[in-house]
């Protein structure tokens, strides 16, 4: 059946990341729309893609340390995130609930806010009728709108884990 249905995957990849840097994109936009700071949606689009990028090091980083420093016995080891809070505990120490979050919680999460608030602050530069905004105004405005979408997904993922255990 994997044999089958096995070429799915390769379609989901790309859609999962579409749907990530739409999600990150409209959280964006109300952000910038409740601010009164007016760039179009492709703008929001292409800050989030680019910044996306963020993941893809995530994930070399992962691939690395799993390759070279970590002994890979069982699917439960692939759920490690370098970097995170949830690298500090053993897995079955921890509620299952709470895994997502605390992985949630690493350095490239951070780094993506602060490359997501600076080319935020480059995209409104580029557009001629806006007046520019600082760094700290941007990063504000990214905490507050992309946060809150981070917050309402996080709370999504644990309320299915609950009813999925």
């Amino acid at each position: 059946m994997n044999k089958k249905y096995g070429w799915i995957s390769f379609l989901l990849i790309p859609l999962l990341l579409l749907f990530r840097i739409f999600f990150t994109s409209i959280f964006l936009y109300i952000g910038t729309y409740f601010s009164e700071i007016k760039i179009d949606f492709s703008k929001h689009f292409k800050v989030a893609l680019i910044a996306d990028f963020i993941y893809i090091i995530s994930g070399v980083v992962k691939l690395a340390k799993l390759v070279l420093f970590k002994n890979v016995s069982n699917l439960q080891d692939l759920q490690y995130t370098p970097l995170s809070i949830m690298s500090l505990f053993e897995y079955n120490t921890v509620d299952p609930v709470f895994i997502y979050p605390l992985s949630l919680l690493n350095v490239f999460e951070l780094v993506y806010f602060l490359v997501l608030a600076s080319l935020l602050v480059i995209a409104i530069k580029e557009s001629k009728h806006l007046q520019p905004i600082k760094y700290g105004k941007s990063l504000q405005l990214v905490v507050s709108s992309y946060g809150s979408g981070l917050i309402i997904w996080v709370l999504l993922v644990m309320f299915v884990s609950l009813n999925m255990a």
